[in-house]
This record gives C-alpha cells, sequence and structure tokens, in this order.
C-alpha cells in the first residue's frame, strides 16, 4: 500500500514522473507506528516544492495519513517513509507516499568508515533533496566499492558539505560544527534538529565553513540524518577514532529517530 494525492491505494509508483525526475522528497524516520519531526519535514518539502514554481497549495499528507500508512502495511515499530512531490506539467503536481524497512539503526551501530570526494561544483538545487540524485548515488556507489560506509563530498577548494546521505558534524573542544545551508549542505531535518537542542547537553553549535583538514585532529565526527538519526565516524582516510564521550552525551538525549530510545 502507498498513499498518493490523499488516499490510501495499491496502484504503483507513476513511472512517468519519475522518469522525467522532476521533483522534490524526505525521508522521515518512523518509530512504534508514528512519522518523526514529520512537521519539520513537512515544512521542508513545502519550501522546495514553491522554490520549483508551485503557483498553488501542494497537498502534503498529513501526520495522521503517514499513521494510517504505517498500519496499513504492518510497520508498527521502525520504518522509513518516503514523501514524494512530482511536478507535472506546469501547474500540476502529484505527492505520494510509501513506507519500507530501515535497516540497522540506533546508536548502537557500527561506527562508519568514511572516504572523501571533491567535486567541481555544487550540483543545482543542493539545498533541496530532489529526486534528481545522480551525483551523490555515483559517489556513494565509489565509497562502498571501495570498502567504505559513505562519503565525505567537499568542492573545489576542499570546503566540506555534506555525506552522500547524511549531513556532517565535526566536533572539537565541545563544539559541534555543520557547514551552513542551504550555501554548502541540504538543511537536514534531523541537522535542525540537533542545531535546536544540542544545547540541552552542554554543547555549543556553529554552523560554518568547514576544511578538509578540519576532519584531522576533530574529536569526534557524526553523520546525521532523519532515518539513522546520528552515527559515528570511526575512520576517515587520515584518521581513526576508538571512542566517542561526546556521542555518548547525545545518547542520553533521546534523539528522534528510528532505534534510538525514546
Amino acid at each position: 500500500m502507498r498513499w498518493s494525492d490523499g488516499r490510501l491505494t495499491e496502484a504503483e509508483v507513476d513511472t512517468e514522473s519519475k522518469s522525467g525526475g522532476r521533483g522534490v522528497f524526505s525521508t522521515v524516520g518512523c518509530r512504534n507506528g508514528r512519522p518523526l519531526l514529520w512537521e519539520r519535514h513537512r515544512s521542508r518539502l513545502s519550501a522546495s516544492v514553491e522554490c520549483l514554481g508551485a503557483t498553488g497549495e501542494v497537498s502534503l499528507p498529513e501526520e495522521a495519513d503517514l499513521c494510517s500508512l504505517l498500519a496499513a502495511n504492518g510497520f508498527n515499530d521502525s520504518a522509513r517513509l518516503r514523501v514524494v512531490a512530482w511536478k507535472r506539467g506546469t501547474e500540476r503536481w502529484r505527492v505520494e507516499a510509501s513506507v519500507g524497512d530501515c535497516g540497522a539503526v540506533g546508536p548502537r551501530v557500527a561506527p562508519a568508515k568514511v572516504s572523501v570526494e571533491r567535486w567541481e561544483g555544487v550540483p543545482p538545487f543542493a539545498g533541496h533533496k530532489t529526486v534528481s540524485r545522480m551525483p551523490w548515488d555515483l559517489a556513494r556507489e565509489r565509497a562502498l566499492e571501495a570498502g567504505f560506509d559513505d562519503v565525505v563530498l567537499a568542492d573545489a577548494d576542499g570546503r566540506i558539505l555534506e555525506t552522500s546521505v547524511a549531513n556532517i558534524w565535526v566536533v572539537r573542544d565541545g563544539v559541534a560544527r555543520t557547514p551552513p545551508a542551504p550555501l554548502r549542505c541540504l538543511p537536514g531535518v534531523m541537522r535542525g534538529w540537533l542545531l535546536d537542542n544540542l544545547c540541552a547537553e552542554g554543547f555549543r553549535t556553529e554552523e560554518c565553513d568547514l576544511d578538509i583538514a578540519d576532519l584531522v585532529g576533530a574529536d569526534e565526527i557524526w553523520l546525521s540524518n532523519a532515518v539513522i538519526g546520528l552515527r559515528r565516524v570511526g575512520s576517515s582516510p587520515d584518521q581513526r577514532w576508538e571512542s566517542w564521550p561526546n556521542f555518548d552525551r547525545i545518547v542520553r538525549m533521546g534523539v528522534p529517530a528510528p532505534g534510538w530510545p525514546g
């Protein structure tokens, strides 16, 4: 079952819209049969749809619609939702939501091994989560084939952008820094939640430019998105980490993501 334009349906994905590649989406973490941080996802989707030229209101699902979708597909525990707004023609939009397994998640997922890749420039609409993901997908494939879990992306000048699927945090001396959005990266939903809530555990946060050199000497590096919540980095090309005391403090906060203590 999927949710499509206001109702649950067993219809297949609109492949014509998919092949056109004109649209934006959000991947939503779910726990106990409910979408997490949905209002933040909804707000970002609305802003992206407006940026792509929507002239009228685009009907995104309500939280109750997503709960019904999860229940109809038997997902009562951890899951992920994908909500997509497809642009069809000049004025019409089609909105779909589907549900799937979220894989291994939670604070005890093994630390990630990351590579580093430089891009000549930032792709168009990089501040929006567009369905045209080829640059990110290819970078991730190259990293996986080389034995890494993800890849840290940087521009030609060495300024860090994000990873193929997550925002990045460089932690040093109690300050958690992340590249500025949308200038350098996607304004991730979990990224936004962390910026609003890390102060509760005594961290300072900064949105600022970070260079590849900042990865070396960091106390810890984290990756964040709405499904994994937060993941420790265990190694980059020039450094390894064996302990993550700052990350352990975050575990006590209760991150709103699948597999995390609620």
